[in-house]
């Protein structure tokens, strides 16, 4: 089995062979005759590998290209024993506009490549619908040598889209920023650039996301659908915080079920605070839970429906209506838990939404609706993306009539 060292576009996934670079200087391009490179066309000193893959829509509702350039570890020893990797990437129009500044990624490497490794760098860039060129370069400037590779890429407009204006204030091309890397050494690219979510409702709303940090109960200890489940959940909340309200607020709470705790809340926010909310996520997903908590088990999902009772019952503007928005994966309990629902005195002036991310074939079990049942809440059961894409222009809509 080959074996790799996989460097992305801020992350790296290290082996015993890679050494850390941060104290080495940053690559100045004009240090070396890059334009005549990239002038020159394609041009390989190292045999590689540089594939594109088609555009796909990220949870967070960007449009994404991924790419790999992939380098085998024999071909890097026999350039020498060390090295010290520069990937420069750009992206133009297709009659050679550049569409924003280069973006370079560094690793090192010292001493012999084990034998069958190779190195590859995986690369994310955010794209708007369109054609474009995808230049790379590949620079070594511990042994000098460099390769070349430009390739088209077409990103096709999403059929029958039902939010058709929601790339109108983001850049044609966006390289995402990575969170810190978890203990699996993985992260989350987050877009800074904001995308276009205008609700013009005409009565105020005070809209609040819910969503649950800890992992579902019945998926505990399987990285994978872990990973799915924040992915889903970190993905959805980016999209949905970027609503713009005309009149009233938007706010978000991330409870940790296991611990019984809101592990964050940010009330009235303009950008949501991600580190913190990162940080939270991670608190809420760790294993040493106390036995106070693990005690208590049998009423980890009544702590969520308590938590909707003191939400409703919180004083607002007589006119205001309250939207809540739960985000989460379906959850499953101990058995014998308080399963009992949300009680609701007459009108509760409120609107709920579900979305409910399926992680796999097998996840079709939920009782977190059992809670919510009496709100009359407006479900949806999301699988991929575009399901997301759907259910947010369903919501506004909504959210528009109330």
């Amino acid at each position: 089995m080959r074996r790799r060292l996989i460097f992305s576009a801020i992350l790296v996934f290290t082996l015993a062979s890679l050494a850390g670079a941060q104290d080495r200087p940053q690559l100045d391009l004009h240090s070396i005759p890059i334009s005549d490179w990239l002038n020159g066309g394609d041009h390989s000193d190292l045999s590689w590998n540089l594939s594109v893959g088609n555009a796909y829509l990220r949870v967070d509702q960007r449009l994404e290209v991924s790419y790999t350039v992939r380098i085998p570890g024999k071909d890097l020893n026999r350039s020498g024993q060390n090295h010290e990797l520069f990937l420069v990437n750009r992206v133009s129009t297709p009659d050679g506009e550049w569409l924003h500044e280069p973006s370079i990624v560094r690793h090192s490497l010292e001493g012999q490549i084990p034998k069958n490794h190779f190195a590859e760098f995986t690369m994310h860039v955010a794209v708007q619908p369109g054609d474009y060129l995808l230049w790379v370069v590949l620079y070594d400037r511990a042994t000098g040598i460099h390769n070349v590779g430009k390739r088209r890429i077409h990103v096709s407009e999403l059929r029958g889209d039902p939010l058709p204006e929601l790339y109108s204030h983001t850049p044609l091309v966006e390289f995402p920023e990575m969170s810190d890397p978890d203990a699996d050494g993985k992260g989350v690219f987050f877009i800074r650039s904001p995308l276009n979510l205008p609700v013009r409702n005409k009565r105020p709303l005070r809209v609040e996301l819910v969503s649950m940090l800890s992992p579902p109960e019945q998926w505990t200890g399987r990285s994978r659908i872990l990973r799915a489940h924040n992915d889903d959940t970190l993905g959805a909340l980016s999209a949905l915080s970027q609503m713009g309200i005309s009149d009233g607020s938007l706010s978000i709470s991330g409870l940790d079920l296991a611990r019984r705790q809101v592990m964050f809340e940010q009330r009235d926010f303009r950008r949501v605070e991600w580190d913190s909310l990162m940080e939270a996520m991670k608190k809420s997903q760790k294993l040493d839970i106390s036995a106070e908590a693990l005690q208590g088990a049998k009423t980890n999902g009544a702590f969520f429906r308590e938590f909707l009772s003191q939400r409703l019952s919180e004083d607002s503007p007589a006119d205001a209506m309250r939207v809540i928005i739960v985000v989460t994966s379906g959850q499953l309990f101990e058995s014998g838990s308080d399963l009992r629902p949300i009680q609701v005195e007459g009108d509760c002036n409120c609107r709920v939404f579900y979305l409910r991310f399926r992680l796999n074939l097998n996840d079709v079990f939920d009782q977190l609706e059992k809670f919510i049942k009496p709100l009359r809440p407006r479900i949806f059961n999301l699988i991929t993306a575009r399901d997301l894409r759907n259910a947010i222009a369903q919501i506004v809509e909504e959210m528009e009539k109330l």
